[in-house]
């Protein structure tokens, strides 16, 4: 199922809006992004450096309806990162805003847009790939990790529909972009209105220039999601005293809001007669898994709620013999078809079998809502997206820093041992990884602790924090 193809029902609709207020109505980002496609080889892998622009998302909706396979990737990724996932998948196409082709200048280009080009950079016999993979996300942000999530046509149109279900996503509603199309979230809202034949703002400002807000304003948006941080910086910037009168809800994922923070956009919602909607998920259930219906919301400060239409939650743990304790295994056709770590892996099949494993710890209260308890593994959420505290390591390990990383979701904490470190480190790991310097914290020790066998304690690490 091409969840795609159901758009063509909404041709007069107005899909896309950009940050100079140009309207694109369905029926021609449809018949520019057939234009746009028509030379690619189906079945192809193309590689998407995305950001939030038009054009990405009308070659987004072309890439699927011509059948490529899309690896979404940041706008701004590391040349050598991307050179490496190059070489490892062997993408037959690329996708690239046009101030990146000074990286690519012995290709082909074989569409060239307003802002954007393609580039063909395989021309040799192409490999097998899976009739049923549709996209590629990345797991660990920006860090440059060759392993990806396998998603198929089905686990989006099922996330999809079932998310446009719960939250009655329909034609008049209009969203506005914060987060980057390349992360899960990001993405599942574009999906989502998409698939309702709503209308999408598409933009790049941030929530601390006026011009967003004045956009948000003058287009009548309905509706808008965020991670912790996003939400953290909308209260300081006073959000309870801005005027607007269209919101109709608000979503939250990517981590876990403070009490403190949700109380607050609690308040407002009630004020102002919307919903605030908390949810959760991960890029190996394709975006979300449960939701917290908003008129439990207070009563179940904390909580991620329930499973989503179609998705089943039970709780595994040794320890534990109620199932009201333990990893959240989630149940649904919106669980990915597994990994993959180079072409190899993309001709694999469906490895998962509907059901996922999520690494998160929780518990389940008396009416069967879910409160996360931590983490099995050692992943954090850095402005919701989840990074590898040991590929954090091996970035710094290649510039030649010798550090240990440990922290908790939004801060984590690079230990070293040698005096002359500095926050050059910490510029550093930002640049590469494309996140934020304020998620890091640099500390000096005298020594990394071990454990008996000599190996490093993360245990002994994180009792320093």
């Amino acid at each position: 199922m091409n969840f795609f193809d159901k758009i063509e029902e909404y041709n007069s609709n107005i899909c896309l809006i950009d940050e100079n207020n140009k309207t694109l109505f369905y029926k021609d980002v449809l018949k520019t992004s057939e234009k746009i496609t028509k030379n690619l080889k189906e079945r192809s892998l193309i590689f998407v450096l995305a950001h939030n622009h038009t054009e990405f998302v009308i070659n987004y909706i072309g890439f699927f309806k011509k059948g490529l396979v899309q690896v979404l990737l940041n706008a701004n990724i590391d040349i050598n990162q991307l050179k490496n996932l190059i070489k490892s998948y062997l993408p037959k196409y690329i996708f690239l805003p046009s101030s990146r082709i000074k990286d690519f200048k012995n290709y082909e280009v074989v569409a060239n847009l307003n802002k954007h080009k393609i580039l063909i950079l395989n021309k040799k016999k192409s490999y097998s790939i899976n009739k049923d993979l549709a996209l590629l996300l990345n797991t660990s942000g920006s860090t440059g990790s060759k392993k990806f999530v396998r998603i198929s046509y089905e686990n989006i149109y099922d996330n999809t529909k079932n998310i446009v279900r719960y939250l009655n996503i329909n034609q008049k509603h209009k969203t506005i972009t914060t987060m980057p199309p390349f992360y899960t979230y990001g993405l599942s809202i574009i999906n989502t209105h998409l698939y309702s034949g709503a209308s999408i703002i598409v933009t790049n400002l941030r929530v601390v220039e006026k011009a967003f807000w004045k956009l948000l304003r003058d287009q009548q948006v309905t509706s808008f999601g965020g991670v912790p941080y996003f939400y953290e910086m909308i209260k300081k910037l006073n959000f309870s005293k801005i005027n607007l009168p269209n919101l109709k809800y608000l979503t939250q994922a990517g981590g876990p809001l403070s009490r403190e923070l949700t109380e607050y956009f609690l308040n407002y919602a009630e004020t102002n007669n919307i919903s605030f909607i908390v949810m959760y998920g991960q890029v190996e259930a394709t975006s979300r898994i449960t939701y917290l219906p908003f008129n439990m919301s207070r009563k179940k400060i904390g909580s991620i709620g329930v499973p989503l239409f179609g998705g089943k939650i039970y709780l595994k743990s040794d320890k534990s013999s109620d199932g009201k304790k333990g990893e959240i295994v989630y149940e649904g056709k919106n669980v990915s078809m597994g990994y993959a770590n180079n072409f190899k892996d993309l001709n694999k099949g469906d490895e998962n079998c509907g059901i996922l494993n999520t690494g998160d710890l929780a518990m389940k209260d008396k009416d069967e809502y879910l409160y996360i308890t931590g983490r099995k593994s050692r992943d954090v959420k850095l402005f919701g997206h989840r990074v590898n505290l040991d590929e954090l390591e091996q970035i710094l390990s290649k510039k030649g820093y010798n550090c240990l990383c440990c922290g908790f979701d939004n801060k984590v904490t690079v230990f070293h041992i040698n005096k002359n470190y500095n926050n050059l480190v910490l510029k550093n790991l930002s640049k590469i990884t494309d996140i934020h310097i304020s998620c890091f914290k640099l500390r000096y020790i005298k020594k990394f602790p071990l454990n008996d066998i000599g190996k490093v304690s993360y245990k002994k690490l994180e009792k320093l924090l």
